[in-house]
Protein backbone atom coordinates (compact mmCIF):
# COMPACT_ATOMS: atom_id res chain seq x y z
CA UNK A 1 0.00 0.00 0.00
CA UNK A 2 1.12 3.35 -0.47
CA UNK A 3 1.62 6.39 1.42
CA UNK A 4 -0.65 9.36 0.29
CA UNK A 5 2.70 11.13 -0.37
CA UNK A 6 3.26 8.07 -3.50
CA UNK A 7 -0.10 8.71 -4.35
CA UNK A 8 0.24 12.20 -5.30
CA UNK A 9 3.52 11.91 -6.52
CA UNK A 10 1.90 9.22 -9.18
CA UNK A 11 -1.13 11.37 -10.18
CA UNK A 12 1.47 14.08 -10.92
CA UNK A 13 3.52 12.46 -12.46
CA UNK A 14 0.27 10.90 -14.90
CA UNK A 15 -0.74 14.56 -15.51
CA UNK A 16 2.82 15.90 -16.30
CA UNK A 17 2.96 13.07 -18.59
CA UNK A 18 -0.38 13.87 -19.86
CA UNK A 19 -0.11 17.49 -20.24
CA UNK A 20 3.67 16.47 -22.41
CA UNK A 21 1.63 14.00 -24.93
CA UNK A 22 -1.08 16.25 -25.58
CA UNK A 23 1.69 18.87 -26.77
CA UNK A 24 3.49 16.11 -28.61
CA UNK A 25 3.28 16.84 -32.22
CA UNK A 26 1.28 14.00 -34.29
CA UNK A 27 4.78 13.04 -36.33
CA UNK A 28 6.47 12.26 -33.58
CA UNK A 29 3.86 10.00 -31.62
CA UNK A 30 5.34 6.30 -33.75
CA UNK A 31 7.07 3.94 -31.69
CA UNK A 32 10.65 3.31 -31.72
CA UNK A 33 14.13 2.40 -30.19
CA UNK A 34 15.95 5.54 -28.39
CA UNK A 35 19.50 5.60 -28.86
CA UNK A 36 21.30 4.09 -26.01
CA UNK A 37 23.24 7.30 -25.22
CA UNK A 38 20.24 9.74 -25.66
CA UNK A 39 18.77 6.95 -22.93
CA UNK A 40 21.32 6.92 -20.77
CA UNK A 41 21.52 10.96 -20.37
CA UNK A 42 17.90 10.49 -19.99
CA UNK A 43 18.14 8.75 -17.11
CA UNK A 44 21.00 10.44 -15.36
CA UNK A 45 19.16 14.06 -15.97
CA UNK A 46 15.52 12.91 -14.80
CA UNK A 47 17.84 12.02 -11.35
CA UNK A 48 19.19 15.70 -11.01
CA UNK A 49 22.85 14.72 -13.26
CA UNK A 50 23.41 17.77 -15.05
CA UNK A 51 25.01 18.27 -18.65
CA UNK A 52 23.96 19.31 -22.14
CA UNK A 53 23.11 17.43 -25.13
CA UNK A 54 23.51 17.43 -28.89
CA UNK A 55 21.64 15.34 -31.41
CA UNK A 56 23.10 15.49 -34.66
CA UNK A 57 22.44 13.95 -37.77
CA UNK A 58 21.10 13.83 -40.97
CA UNK A 59 17.59 14.74 -42.42
CA UNK A 60 14.77 12.59 -41.15
CA UNK A 61 17.09 10.39 -39.03
CA UNK A 62 14.44 10.86 -35.76
CA UNK A 63 16.14 13.70 -33.63
CA UNK A 64 12.90 15.34 -33.15
CA UNK A 65 11.15 12.61 -32.75
CA UNK A 66 13.98 10.88 -30.00
CA UNK A 67 13.88 14.77 -27.80
CA UNK A 68 10.25 14.26 -27.66
CA UNK A 69 10.50 10.85 -26.31
CA UNK A 70 13.23 11.48 -24.09
CA UNK A 71 11.19 14.31 -22.17
CA UNK A 72 8.79 11.70 -22.12
CA UNK A 73 11.02 9.11 -20.52
CA UNK A 74 12.47 11.49 -17.68
CA UNK A 75 8.70 12.74 -16.96
CA UNK A 76 7.75 9.09 -17.00
CA UNK A 77 11.05 8.84 -14.34
CA UNK A 78 9.80 11.43 -12.02
CA UNK A 79 11.86 14.38 -13.42
CA UNK A 80 9.72 17.48 -11.66
CA UNK A 81 11.43 20.20 -13.92
CA UNK A 82 9.54 22.26 -16.58
CA UNK A 83 9.93 20.72 -19.98
CA UNK A 84 10.27 22.92 -22.95
CA UNK A 85 10.99 21.78 -26.74
CA UNK A 86 11.01 24.62 -29.27
CA UNK A 87 11.75 24.24 -32.95
CA UNK A 88 14.49 26.92 -34.08
CA UNK A 89 11.72 28.54 -36.38
CA UNK A 90 9.80 30.02 -33.30
CA UNK A 91 12.52 30.65 -31.00
CA UNK A 92 13.99 32.85 -33.73
CA UNK A 93 10.23 34.34 -34.31
CA UNK A 94 10.48 35.20 -30.27
CA UNK A 95 13.96 37.14 -30.62
CA UNK A 96 13.04 39.09 -34.08
CA UNK A 97 12.45 42.39 -32.90
CA UNK A 98 10.28 42.73 -30.81
CA UNK A 99 11.98 40.18 -28.70
CA UNK A 100 9.53 38.51 -26.72
CA UNK A 101 11.51 38.93 -23.28
CA UNK A 102 8.50 36.54 -21.15
CA UNK A 103 8.87 33.49 -23.53
CA UNK A 104 12.45 33.94 -23.92
CA UNK A 105 12.75 34.48 -19.51
CA UNK A 106 10.27 31.07 -19.32
CA UNK A 107 12.55 29.40 -22.01
CA UNK A 108 15.47 30.25 -19.77
CA UNK A 109 13.84 28.93 -16.78
CA UNK A 110 12.63 25.86 -17.59
CA UNK A 111 14.18 22.40 -16.08
CA UNK A 112 15.12 21.32 -19.33
CA UNK A 113 15.17 22.99 -22.95
CA UNK A 114 15.28 21.42 -25.90
CA UNK A 115 15.88 23.66 -29.74
CA UNK A 116 14.90 21.87 -32.24
CA UNK A 117 16.50 21.93 -35.65
CA UNK A 118 19.20 24.02 -34.92
CA UNK A 119 20.47 25.34 -38.19
CA UNK A 120 17.52 24.99 -40.15
CA UNK A 121 17.06 29.00 -39.62
CA UNK A 122 19.55 31.13 -40.68
CA UNK A 123 21.22 32.95 -37.25
CA UNK A 124 22.67 36.28 -37.83
CA UNK A 125 24.68 38.23 -34.90
CA UNK A 126 21.90 39.69 -33.61
CA UNK A 127 20.08 36.11 -33.27
CA UNK A 128 23.09 34.66 -31.80
CA UNK A 129 23.37 37.66 -29.14
CA UNK A 130 19.96 36.83 -27.95
CA UNK A 131 20.28 33.17 -28.08
CA UNK A 132 23.26 33.61 -26.16
CA UNK A 133 21.14 35.60 -23.17
CA UNK A 134 18.82 32.63 -23.16
CA UNK A 135 21.47 30.15 -22.49
CA UNK A 136 23.76 31.76 -19.95
CA UNK A 137 21.13 31.74 -16.80
CA UNK A 138 20.75 28.00 -17.95
CA UNK A 139 24.54 27.80 -17.91
CA UNK A 140 25.13 29.22 -15.06
CA UNK A 141 22.52 27.46 -12.98
CA UNK A 142 23.08 24.04 -14.61
CA UNK A 143 19.90 23.50 -16.18
CA UNK A 144 20.31 20.98 -19.23
CA UNK A 145 20.01 21.94 -22.70
CA UNK A 146 19.37 20.17 -25.64
CA UNK A 147 20.35 21.06 -29.23
CA UNK A 148 19.59 19.02 -32.67
CA UNK A 149 20.89 19.73 -35.88
CA UNK A 150 21.94 18.27 -38.92
CA UNK A 151 25.51 19.86 -38.59
CA UNK A 152 27.90 19.14 -35.88
CA UNK A 153 29.61 22.32 -36.08
CA UNK A 154 27.95 24.54 -33.53
CA UNK A 155 30.39 27.88 -33.91
CA UNK A 156 29.16 28.21 -37.31
CA UNK A 157 25.99 27.95 -36.27
CA UNK A 158 24.96 30.14 -33.02
CA UNK A 159 28.77 31.50 -32.56
CA UNK A 160 31.42 31.35 -30.27
CA UNK A 161 30.00 32.23 -26.89
CA UNK A 162 26.79 29.77 -27.30
CA UNK A 163 28.79 27.10 -28.89
CA UNK A 164 31.36 27.29 -25.43
CA UNK A 165 28.19 27.06 -22.93
CA UNK A 166 26.85 24.07 -24.99
CA UNK A 167 30.09 22.28 -25.19
CA UNK A 168 30.08 22.30 -21.18
CA UNK A 169 29.66 18.81 -19.81
CA UNK A 170 27.85 17.63 -23.33
CA UNK A 171 26.95 14.11 -24.80
CA UNK A 172 27.09 14.62 -28.59
CA UNK A 173 24.86 11.59 -30.23
CA UNK A 174 25.46 11.24 -33.59
CA UNK A 175 22.50 9.52 -35.37
CA UNK A 176 23.18 8.07 -38.69
CA UNK A 177 20.48 6.25 -40.98
CA UNK A 178 18.29 6.92 -44.14
CA UNK A 179 15.53 9.48 -44.14
CA UNK A 180 12.64 7.84 -41.93
CA UNK A 181 10.00 10.32 -43.85
CA UNK A 182 10.84 8.76 -47.20
CA UNK A 183 8.97 5.84 -48.64
CA UNK A 184 10.63 3.31 -51.15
Amino acid sequence: MSTPYEQWHTEQTQHRLARLRAARPAAYNAPGLLHPDIAAWADKTAVGEYGNLVIVGNIGVGKSWSVWTLADRMVAAGYRGRVEIVPARRLQRLITPPVDWTALDRLAKAGMLAIDDVGSVRIGDWDSDQIGALLDPRWEEHRPTILTSNQLDLRSMVGERVASRMSHRVTIVQMAGADRRRTA
